[in-house]
């Protein structure tokens, strides 16, 4: 009874499986219990097996399955009560991110999801705190300044998934008193800083899938908008480093973002530079670009979807000086991205064939390889 043991969902997903190797590696003293949706148990498995062959044949480490989905997550009552009596600690990571994925989907993975998950944890007579993962896409159409400590400014949403994670950000919120909690709200996470590793296209990557198409002679002109990316090993270590070491930040918002992130034309420019190629020839104004890019055709012919230029004209500064001092407390920051953008360029190079990175449907995350 007196172990600590850490239930994590999701798990098996992109960013789960780097705080699970970043606790595996610095905080080993955990009994782990991995609730994973089937499709991804035996990816997870997999990976635990081939990385972590001596903590799996441990036993301290639990993967079952589950859905989150589900009222009581979907599990047998044995497993339920055995739960209750092993978990001090939560984190919170499954979901869906696709910005292209319908309403009724998204509402009942990341909206009933969370609901279940609160729920679930409200039940657990040991847990001490609970870390749930959001996400700067909160702020939805918001324009100006956004602090660390916004929420709901009035804002709109451009697609479903900021507003489902906005839905289920407000849930958290709403059971503080009850459920002790840290929210964490990652920038858009790309690859690792040191080896590039990502696993699939989406975001800022279609900017390379641009270059590498000679599609870069002619690009929107984004302005001042900032392209607000971090890498996943800034955002693992600073989402489990201040979970595990600030006690203070129970009750907070900790956005992990880059202070100072540079600007859409910027990336281009520099990602043109790593390739190499030719810098764009013209710049054309968002406000021509958008109707030409929004249309079907468009992604047919260049292979890149509207849902990649849509943050282009959101002028939007997230402030963030609270963050970056806990950050800074617990020995994290984040580099620039002037010291890392060549490795994520040459990865992506190196890798533009791999079909595990360039699946763009939705129903594709649901149902991985």
């Amino acid at each position: 009874m007196g172990e600590r043991g850490l239930l994590i969902t999701g798990g098996g997903g992109f960013l789960g499986r780097f705080v699970l190797e970043r606790y595996l590696n610095h905080y080993p003293d955990y009994e782990f219990h991995l609730l994973e949706h089937g499709p991804f148990i035996h990816k997870l498995r997999q990976h635990l097996d081939t990385s972590f062959p001596e903590a799996m044949s441990s036993g301290r480490i639990h993967v079952f399955e589950g859905d989150i989905t589900q009222p009581g997550l979907g599990l047998e009552a044995p497993l339920r009560e055995e739960l209750k009596a092993r978990v001090t600690a939560a984190i919170h990571l499954a979901a869906l991110y696709h910005l292209a994925a319908p309403r009724d989907v998204l509402m009942r993975i990341n909206v009933e999801g969370t609901r279940n998950l609160l729920d679930f944890c409200q039940e657990l007579p040991r847990l001490e705190r609970l870390a749930h993962v959001s996400t700067l896409a909160v702020a939805g159409t918001h324009t100006g300044t956004f602090d660390e400590t916004d929420f709901d400014v009035g804002q709109s949403f451009k697609n479903f998934y900021e507003e489902t994670k906005f839905l289920s950000e407000k849930l958290v919120r709403e059971r503080r008193s009850a459920l002790p909690s840290v929210i964490f709200r990652p920038a858009v996470v790309v690859g690792h800083s040191k080896t590039g590793y990502i696993d699939k296209v989406d975001g800022p990557y279609y900017l390379l899938v641009a270059i590498s198409r000679h599609l870069q002679f002619i690009m929107p002109d984004c302005g001042p908008v900032k392209n607000n990316i971090a890498p996943v090993d800034f955002v693992t270590d600073g989402l489990v480093d201040v979970f595990e070491k600030d006690p203070g930040a129970i009750g907070t918002t900790v956005a992990l973002m880059d202070p100072d992130p540079m600007t859409y034309n910027e990336f281009l420019d520099l990602g043109c530079q790593y390739w190499p190629r030719m810098k764009p020839l013209l710049r054309i104004p968002f406000a021509w670009f958008a109707p030409v890019a929004r249309l079907k055709l468009f992604e047919l012919v260049t292979g890149i979807p509207w849902r990649a230029f849509q943050y282009g004209n959101q002028v939007i500064n997230y402030t963030l000086p609270e963050s970056t001092r806990r950050l800074a407390n617990v020995g994290v920051t984040c580099p620039p991205l002037t010291r890392y953008l060549e490795v994520l360029v040459q990865y992506f190079k190196n890798h533009l064939q791999d079909q595990a990175i360039r699946r763009g449907n939705w129903k594709s995350i649901l149902k991985p390889e």
